[in-house]
Formats: C-alpha cells, structure tokens, sequence
C-alpha cells in the first residue's frame, strides 16, 4: 500500500513531492518546553540512516507523528537546544530554551494613554534612527530548512550595505558560502536573510499596526535605566499576532522585539490579495503559515540604529495543483526551499569596502507568491549561484 504527500512552498521556490512506499509503524511523541512543560510548535525531528534523511514536525500542541524507523533522532527547533536520542522515544521529548522566555501576559482593556503616543513618535522617528545609514555592515547568516526527506543549512559571510531609504534593495558581497545538504543539488539559499532584513520589526511598525493592536506595560521588567519599558501587544481582532518590545521612552525607539504571526495575519500583510486570488484558480492553497521574528538594535557612531542580532523560523505549507513547466524550471534554478526553515542573523558596522564594485549583487525583498520579470528572475538565479563549499549531511552524532 503506498502513501502519497504533496506541499508547495513558494516562498523559497520549490514544489515538494514525497512519495512513500509501505510506512514503519508510527509513534507518537510530544515536544514540550523543559521549564514550562508547554508544548513546542514545529520542532524538527530527523536522522539519516541508511542513506536516507527523514524527518518529521511536531504540530500546534507539540505532537510529531514518526513514521519511520531508526536507531536514534535529532530533535532541534530555533529558540532550544538540540537533542539527540536513541529509540525508542519516550512519550515526553523535553527541550531546553536556549534564550530567556517571557510569560503570557493577558492584554486587558485598560490600556495607559502614554503608550500609543510614546509609539506614534518612535514611527514619527524611525526613519531617522533607522533607516538613514550609507554605511557597510559585516555579516554571518545561518539557515537549516527541513522537509519530510530533505536537509539543508547554509552558512554564509560577507557585506551589506543599503542606500538611506528603507524602500531601498540591499547589497551583498559574500566572502564565505559552506552548504550543508543531503544531496549536491542544492543552491545557496538567501530567502530567510532577505526576509529579516525587509520584514525587520521597525518596517512593519507603522500607524496601522499600532491602530491594530491592544497594548499593556509590564511593570516587573527591569531595564538598563528607568526609561526602559517592555510592552506586551496582542492583535485586536484575533489571536494569530502577538508579541513584545523593549523602548525607550526618552529616544522613542524600539531597542529589541519579539513578535509571533499565525496564517490568517501573514497571507494579509504578506501576499497581495488580488496574486493569491489568481494563485487559487490554478489550485494553490495556504494550508499552515507561522512565523516567529526576534531583533536587537544596536547603535552606530553617528547614533542611528541597526538590526545587530536576529532570529527567525517560518513554517510554511499548501498545497497546489497546476503542472507549470517554466514555475518548475525556475525552482530547479534558484534551488527553492523548505517547509520548516529557521535562520540567525548577525551584523555590526564595517571600514571595508570591495575593491571591485562589481562584486555587489542586488538583493531584492523576499516573496511568496509573485510573477518575475525577466530581469527579477535573473536576480533570483545570481543569488542562488554564488560559489560554495558543499559538504553532505552527515548523520548526527549524540
């Protein structure tokens, strides 16, 4: 008896097909957070053996379904440290939280006045303290995507650099590119880069999201000096979005974030409506989307601020039921993505400069769904082309 899956991920560019003969007997485990006991939302679970990676993900309440057999499995998620255990599995996998969590803080109705008016002057503002830098920024970039029988991880270096608008495409230079892939049909992969850098905290905040949210103080936090304040924000009309930022209320500007989006948030501010209406004629459906994006600024010499450390983890899936050869043909080109992709972010300001110019390579905002021109396809295949080392994926060791 045989079992069939299919997915798409548009995001990165790649249709998945898997397709399985007769499936090992299935067990049951729950992923949970080791402190707090609460269930871990796409955790990723995967071995090699055998010659064959395969890997399953842990659902809304924590629950993966493995269905194949091997002697032992790596469980790793961005935000804990990665575990490595023998079979059999034991009920309970329990991860721990590699950064500091925050407890649920209930938004209630009663909201201070100074919030929204500390939060309308950092926007006022941002564009100052954010975005009107010409410099260069050093970087190193990790990203792990995994399917149900794929791996990849990309590490890269090199230089960013951006003109003084935040409409404005970034630059990159990359010095180093190590990929790590089951397989040596894998390009380099600057998606989830892209994404931090044009999806950044301080892009998104603007006067409609604060008209959007509901907003409380926490008055347990203990900042560097009294005139920091964390504040905890919650969608008003839903519960997919969610989060928290650190401010200071004397420079209005937004030292760190934290911010979680479901499917219902992110197919509205991430995909223009009228593509995704012409995606579903052809078959395409967003099934599951969450993203989960965590910043600290630091700040420049001359005062403005950057993104200096980042997080970010996408799950992403659909399904789709065009057969387009020229969509497939450009997957094959630009090496696509994965379902569940995690990735980290470092900058800091740098003296370097290229001697040669030409080094540089556009790097243009990240998509979902979306129609390229000729020139932005070429773009797409640059990026995927810079030269790497390659190694295999290896099987993990405890």
């Amino acid at each position: 008896m045989k079992a069939t899956a299919k997915r798409i991920l548009l995001s990165g560019g790649l249709l998945l097909l898997s397709t399985g003969g007769s499936r090992a007997q299935t067990v049951n485990v729950v992923v949970a957070d080791a402190d707090t006991r609460q269930p871990v939302a796409h955790a990723s679970l995967y071995t090699k053996e055998n010659g064959r990676f395969r890997s399953c993900i842990s659902n809304e309440d924590g629950l993966a379904h493995v269905n194949f057999s091997c002697q032992r499995i790596s469980v790793s998620h961005l935000n804990y440290e990665k575990r490595t255990l023998r079979m059999p599995l034991p009920d309970t996998i329990l991860l721990q939280p590699r950064f500091l969590q925050k407890a649920e803080v209930v938004v209630t109705n009663k909201e201070p006045e100074w919030i929204r008016r500390c939060l309308k002057q950092v926007v006022k503002q941002k564009q100052r303290h954010y975005f009107s830098h010409n410099g260069v920024l050093q970087f190193g970039y990790f990203t792990q995507s995994l399917g149900t029988d794929n791996i990849y991880r990309c590490n890269m270096t090199g230089l960013l650099r951006t003109l003084s608008s935040v409409n404005e495409e970034w630059s990159i230079v990359a010095y180093t590119v190590a990929i790590t892939a089951s397989d040596s049909t894998r390009l380099t992969d600057t998606a989830n880069m892209r994404r931090m850098l044009y999806e950044d905290f301080m892009a998104d905040l603007d006067k409609g999201f604060i008209s959007d949210h509901r907003f409380s103080h926490n008055p347990d936090y203990k900042g560097r000096n009294d005139n920091e304040v964390e504040l905890r924000f919650r969608l008003k009309h839903g519960t997919d979005d969610r989060g928290w930022m650190i401010l200071d209320t004397v420079r209005c500007v937004v030292l760190s974030a934290e911010r979680t989006t479901g499917t219902k948030t992110n197919r509205q501010e991430r995909i223009n409506a009228m593509m995704y209406a012409m995606a579903r004629v052809f078959g395409y459906h967003i099934d599951t989307w969450t993203r989960h994006y965590h910043v600290d600024y630091a700040e420049r010499d001359d005062g403005t601020l950057y993104p200096a450390n980042v997080r970010y983890k996408m799950y992403y899936a659909g399904h789709d039921g065009s057969n387009d050869k020229q969509q497939k043909e450009f997957h094959e080109q630009t090496g696509g993505g994965f379902p569940n992709m995690e990735a980290t972010l470092t900058l800091k300001p740098s003296d370097e400069e290229p001697d040669d110019y030409d080094q540089w390579l556009d790097l243009p905002p990240s998509w979902y769904i979306a129609f390229h021109s000729d020139k932005e396809r070429q773009k797409e295949i640059d990026l995927s082309n810079l030269p790497a080392t390659f190694n295999l994926f290896e099987e993990e060791n405890e």
